[in-house]
C-alpha cells in the first residue's frame, strides 16, 4: 500500500504510449501507480515497493514475462502479490494461454478499461480496498 492509503499498482508495459494511458486511467480511479517498461526494472520495483497488484505486459523485450512471474512468485516478499497478465487479443483468439503460467488472471490488449476496472476491483476488494473503485 502506498503511504497515502491508496492501493499501489505496478504497471509493466513495454509500449510507452500504453504505459502512459494506463497510468493516467488508473490515477482517475484513485490508484497510486509506479511504472516500468522492462522486466528487470519491474522485479526491482516490486521488491522495493511491494505493490498491491501488478499489471504485467506479457510481451517484454529484456526478460520473458514468465521469468518475471517466476522471480516474483518465488520471492517471499512478492510471492503473494496478484499478477494480472496483459496479453494481445490474438493470443487469446489462438488459444495460446501458455504465456500465462504463474499469473493470477489476465486481460487483453487493446485495453478494455471496463474489464480492466472489474479485474482490478476484484483483486483489490480481496485485499480490503473496497472503497477503491
Amino acid at each position: 500500500m502506498f503511504m497515502d492509503g491508496r492501493p499501489l499498482v505496478l504497471v509493466v508495459e513495454q509500449n510507452l504510449r500504453n504505459l502512459e494511458l494506463l497510468d493516467s486511467h488508473l490515477k482517475t480511479l484513485n490508484l497510486s501507480c509506479i511504472c516500468a517498461k522492462q522486466g528487470v526494472r519491474a522485479v526491482i520495483l516490486a521488491q522495493t515497493h511491494k505493490p498491491d497488484l501488478i499489471l504485467l505486459d506479457m510481451m517484454l523485450s529484456d526478460l520473458s514475462s514468465s521469468q518475471v512471474i517466476a522471480y516474483l512468485k518465488q520471492d517471499p516478499q512478492t510471492g503473494t502479490i496478484p499478477i494480472i497478465a496483459v496479453i494481445p487479443l490474438t493470443l487469446v483468439q489462438n488459444n495460446n494461454f501458455s504465456v500465462l503460467t504463474g499469473a493470477d488472471d489476465y486481460i487483453t490488449k487493446p485495453y478494455n478499461f471496463n474489464k480492466l476496472e472489474v479485474v482490478i476491483g476484484c483483486y483489490l476488494s480481496q485485499l480490503n480496498f473496497s472503497n477503491s473503485l
